[in-house]
């Protein structure tokens, strides 16, 4: 008998892999781990290059360096990405001598089963080289950072080389809005930017989450500020940054968690020295960073030296508030100059008040707040804000100014004050900024109805100042902080009991009964 022909095995059949950002998909299985895909391009284009193989094995620092933005690659993460294949169609292609130490090679009769795809397009050195982040010369050399050539731009084509025009618009239209003091309808804008923003680039990533905190911030929402800054830390950790860059985002890190302290916390001695960790060679090279530290600065000091009653850290506070305001005039930012200026003018006031400035450098406090109101009105900014009528009023009231006298000095910056007094001047800022309330911070609320209530109490307008101290009670019911809402209650009380204390002026019998029904309801 003829003896029968041994049967051939069956082949397998082919593993269809797509290579994402998030993940792997295998066989409409899909594997999300972020690095196991990054990991897999690193060995396939390493395969190409005659290495990740049995014989010529590729090191974990090799497989790393081919991942632009990775700064390590740890034994924890590889030995998780690998984990993730032993219970899918692509066990056995990765192999290694140590799952989490290396080194690793693809198994050749394995990869042969397997049919590769890049984000859905076919597999090639260009699509690798782009998934992996990393940029080549003619040559196929790395680069190292540097300006990109006019060359190498024209060769790759104009849309590579050029920014996503999403990400650009949006970004600068949050930095509008936040100029602007719109800070809601910021936080939608950089919501439309992070939609265009490209993984494999850091910076981009940064920038979107700084614009984050700095409206967190405004808005008094801590827990933001502190989720961005664990952000900010993912990404320095991750990245592959230059010197340079990384020390302005290390900088911004140690700016921003001093923030945080001081707002949060209320630790002003740790904020201030968490301030002092920022590099000086950084503020040396941004004016606008040296710009927001010594703003922060001057700060800090000035609540130290109010609550110590030092007069060098007074000195101290407001040198470092000048010097914000230097900065930012010579950087030409007006946003950083008009908030400089309006801090320091009312640093100058309250250091003043407590006797730790002498009369000649308190004397220009209204100076300075009516130039940052003239900053303001000449270049659209800060028009849902109350902070500088705030300061404004309260001047007005410990250094008993009179109204004339502040109106020729804002005719003096450019200004008109369409108002008759001081009160009347805070219900015109409020009939502007009414329809735009929600975007401005209670505690800002609060503060304003108070020193408008204050004056009108002053300008002996009873009806309105108790009107004002009912607004004043709703509103410090929506304060997180207890010990802002026991103090806004303290400061009503004490209005209250001086309105009531004091004989009504002559005004007719209607505006008394009035005013004796808004006492009795509060």
């Amino acid at each position: 008998m003829r003896a029968m022909p041994a049967r051939k095995a069956p082949r397998a059949p082919l593993i269809s892999i797509d290579m994402r950002s998030d993940g792997l998909v295998v066989d409409d299985e899909r594997l999300t781990q972020r690095l196991l895909s990054r990991l897999l391009a690193a060995l396939l284009q390493a395969h190409g290059e005659g290495l990740a193989r049995a014989e010529a094995p590729s090191t974990r620092a090799a497989l790393r360096d081919r991942m632009a933005g990775l700064p390590e690659l740890h034994r924890t993460q590889l030995w998780r990405a690998l984990q993730c294949l032993d219970d899918s169609p692509l066990r056995g292609l990765v192999q290694c001598a140590g799952r989490s130490a290396g080194p690793f090679w693809l198994d050749d009769e394995e990869l042969q089963r397997c049919r590769i795809t890049v984000q859905g397009k076919r597999l090639t050195a260009t699509a690798l080289a782009g998934f992996l982040g990393q940029r080549r010369d003619a040559a196929g050399a790395l680069p190292v950072l540097s300006l990109p050539s006019p060359r190498r731009a024209t060769a790759r084509g104009t849309a590579s080389s050029l920014p996503s025009l999403g990400y650009v618009a949006a970004l600068a239209r949050a930095d509008m809005l936040i100029d602007r003091g719109e800070l809601y309808p910021a936080r939608q804008a950089l919501q439309d930017a992070q939609a265009h923003l490209r993984t494999d680039d850091a910076l981009e990533a940064a920038a979107l989450s700084m614009r984050r905190a700095r409206v967190a911030r405004r808005l008094g929402d801590w827990a933001g500020v502190q989720a961005e800054l664990r952000e900010l830390a993912v990404i320095a950790q991750r990245a592959r940054l230059s010197p340079a860059a990384r020390r302005q985002l290390d900088a911004r890190q140690h700016l921003l968690a001093a923030w945080h302290l001081y707002g949060s916390l209320g630790n002003t001695a740790a904020a201030l020295a968490r301030l002092q960790q920022v590099d000086a060679a950084a503020q040396t090279a941004d004016l606008h960073l040296c710009s927001d530290c010594c703003n922060l600065g001057g700060i800090l000091l000035r609540e130290l030296a109010l609550s110590e009653g030092d007069s060098t850290r007074a000195a101290q506070a407001t040198a470092c508030l000048g010097e914000a305001v230097r900065s930012a005039a010579l950087a030409g930012l007006p946003d950083a100059l008009q908030i400089a200026a309006a801090n320091l003018a009312n640093s100058l006031s309250a250091l003043h008040e407590a006797g730790l400035l002498p009369q000649q450098q308190a004397g220009t406090a209204v100076d300075w707040l009516l130039l940052s109101e003239a900053v303001c009105a000449q270049w659209s900014i800060g028009r849902s804000s109350l902070l500088n009528m705030v300061f404004l009023l309260r001047l007005a009231a410990a250094h008993d100014l009179d109204f004339a006298r502040v109106s020729a000095a804002a005719r003096a910056q450019g200004q008109t004050l369409h108002a008759r007094s001081f009160a009347a001047l805070a219900a015109d800022t409020w009939t502007t900024r009414e329809r735009v309330h929600s975007q401005i911070p209670v505690e800002q609320r609060c503060a304003f109805f108070l020193m408008w209530a204050t004056h009108a109490a002053r300008e002996q307008d009873r009806v309105s100042a108790l009107e004002l101290c009912s607004r004043v009670l709703r509103e410090k019911r929506k304060l997180r902080d207890a010990m802002a809402r026991s103090r806004y209650e303290d400061e009503v009380q004490r209005l209250r009991a001086m309105l009531t204390t004091v004989p009504a002026p002559a005004r007719g019998a209607t505006a008394g009964r009035k005013a004796m029904r808004v006492a009795k309801r509060l």
